[in-house]
C-alpha cells in the first residue's frame, strides 16, 4: 500500500480505512503488553482493510487448533534408592543378583553378591539348602525370573521384613512366587530369605 504527500496538505493520508489503523495499533499495544503473541511471519503489512482476512490467515492454524505434534514416547520410570533404607538394599541385591543368574557362567559375581549383602549365617543356610535342593536359595528356583519387586513389610527387634515377588514368564503366561527377606537394621545385611508362601 503507498502513501502519498500533497505539498498543500500537511498530514499523512492513506487509502486503509481508520478502523485498520486503530486495529494494528491495538495489536501493537497488547503485544507490548506481553498479552497477544503474533506470529513472526506476519508483519504490519500483512494486515488487509477492516473486514477482509489478512494474507496469512490462509496459512495460520484456526484459533484454538494446535499444530499436530510427534508422538513422543513416554517418560522412562525412574528409579531412586537410599543405601540406608533396608528395603531398598534388597532391591539392589535382587536387581542385581537377577541380572547375573540369566548370565551364563557368572557364578564368581553371584557369590561377591552373596559376600556383600548377606550374613555369613544366611549364606550358610542357602548352602544347605541348595544342597538338599539343588536349586538357586536366593531365588528357591533352578533359573532365573523376568522381574522382581520389592514390598517393605515392617519392622521390630532390631530386623526388618520385605516380601519380594519375583516374576516366571510374560504375558498370560506369568506366574509369581513370594520371598521373606529378612535383614538386620544394624549391619543393613540380609539375615535371611525363605518362601512367603
Amino acid at each position: 500500500m503507498t502513501h502519498t504527500r500533497t505539498p498543500s496538505t500537511p498530514s499523512r493520508t492513506s487509502s486503509r480505512p481508520a478502523s485498520g489503523r486503530s486495529g494494528r495499533a491495538l495489536i501493537v499495544a497488547l503485544t507490548l503488553a506481553g498479552l497477544v503473541a503474533v506470529p513472526a511471519s506476519v508483519s504490519a503489512m500483512d494486515y488487509a482493510p477492516a473486514g477482509a482476512a489478512p494474507k496469512a490467515a490462509a496459512d495460520a492454524p484456526e484459533t484454538g487448533a494446535e499444530a499436530p505434534k510427534a508422538q513422543e514416547p513416554p517418560p522412562a520410570p525412574v528409579l531412586s534408592g537410599d543405601p540406608e533404607t533396608p528395603y531398598t538394599r534388597v532391591a539392589h541385591f535382587y536387581a542385581a543378583y537377577v541380572d547375573v543368574a540369566s548370565d551364563p557362567g557368572s557364578d564368581a559375581a553371584a557369590t561377591a553378591l552373596r559376600a556383600f549383602y548377606l550374613t555369613p549365617a544366611a549364606r550358610k543356610r542357602l548352602a544347605d539348602w541348595e544342597r538338599r535342593n539343588e536349586a538357586d536359595g536366593v531365588l528357591r528356583a533352578q533359573n532365573s525370573p523376568t522381574a522382581w519387586r520389592v514390598t517393605p513389610e515392617g519392622s521390630g527387634m532390631g530386623t526388618t521384613w520385605s516380601t519380594v515377588r519375583l516374576t516366571w514368564g510374560e504375558g498370560e503366561d506369568r506366574t509369581y512366587t513370594y520371598l521373606k527377606v529378612t535383614t538386620e537394621l544394624e549391619s543393613g545385611k540380609i539375615s535371611d530369605i525363605s518362601e512367603k508362601y
